[in-house]
């Protein structure tokens, strides 16, 4: 008798949980490339400022990490991935580095170099003419369902 209401019990449960592993509700899915004179620009972040009405309230700013590909994501941190539906700046920042991409990495006692994919220090490659909320020169609307973007072309 135990057993049996042990599955009716499971599967009552497995029947109302969720399914898959979908975006949170209310945020879609948005994906873009970001290049530079026509090339990845690999390791820039970009992120998507609300405007108009709802700019001035507090909110979570969604971003993603260009890869190397030239293409990025949105993530809206400890929000899950993607990005509420509305009109919004983008802003994309691109550090250079200042090194020569390989960094110390010790693991299991020994030290080796290895080539670091993702750059986030030293000053931007873009010269911050891409990161200024009061002047943007990106725009992006996001729909509530899936947003594939043309491509962001940023010079320096």
């Amino acid at each position: 008798m135990i057993k049996r209401w042990f599955m009716i019990l499971a599967a009552g449960t497995l029947s109302t949980a969720p399914m898959g592993c979908g975006n949170p509700p209310g945020l879609y899915p948005v994906h873009g490339t970001v290049l530079h004179n026509g090339e990845p620009a690999a390791g820039a972040v970009v992120y998507f400022h609300r405007e108009g009405p709802a700019a001035g309230s507090p909110q979570t700013i969604p971003f993603g990490i260009v890869e190397d590909d030239g293409h990025f994501n949105l993530t809206c941190d400890n929000l899950g991935n993607g990005c509420p539906p509305g009109k919004y700046a983008v802003l994309v920042e691109w550090k250079d580095g200042s090194g020569d991409g390989v960094v110390p990495v010790n693991t299991k006692g020994k030290t080796k170099l290895v080539k670091r994919s993702r750059v986030r220090s030293g000053p931007d490659r873009l010269s911050g003419r891409y990161f200024d909320i009061n002047k943007p020169l990106l725009h992006a609307e996001v729909l509530p369902q899936s947003n594939p973007l043309p491509a962001f072309e940023v010079g320096g």
